[in-house]
């Protein structure tokens, strides 16, 4: 059972963060295409929310945080978000996996 685990979190941690990149690759899509109104960044927001989270609240800055144009502020924002994210992810899910990590018997050679 352990074994398996380990197993499903070795696949995991590179699946997770590469669907995660994905994802981020279709909200951009949609940005990119939808007019540059208030309402345009709502998928960049919640797509990358613990990063806003910390810059809006925490921080007290303005969103999207960066100097520039329209696209290229949210460009600047955005990528180095989910960079950093899917970093993270792959982090957890290697940490978990050696957390379950199945131990060696010690073997004592005559």
């Amino acid at each position: 059972m352990k074994n398996s685990l380990f197993k499903l979190l070795g696949v995991l941690k590179y699946f997770v963060p590469l669907l995660y990149l994905v994802g981020a690759a279709m909200i951009w899509l949609v940005f990119a295409r939808t007019n540059p109104d208030g309402l345009a960044n709502i998928w960049i927001v919640i797509y990358t929310l613990p990063i806003f989270l910390l810059g809006t609240f925490v921080l007290g800055l303005e969103f999207p945080y960066m100097p520039g144009g329209y696209y290229q502020a949210h460009a600047l924002y955005f990528w180095p978000s989910v960079m950093l994210l899917a970093a993270l992810l792959f982090l957890v899910f290697h940490g978990l996996q050696k957390a379950v990590e199945p131990r060696r018997a010690f073997q004592v050679k005559n």
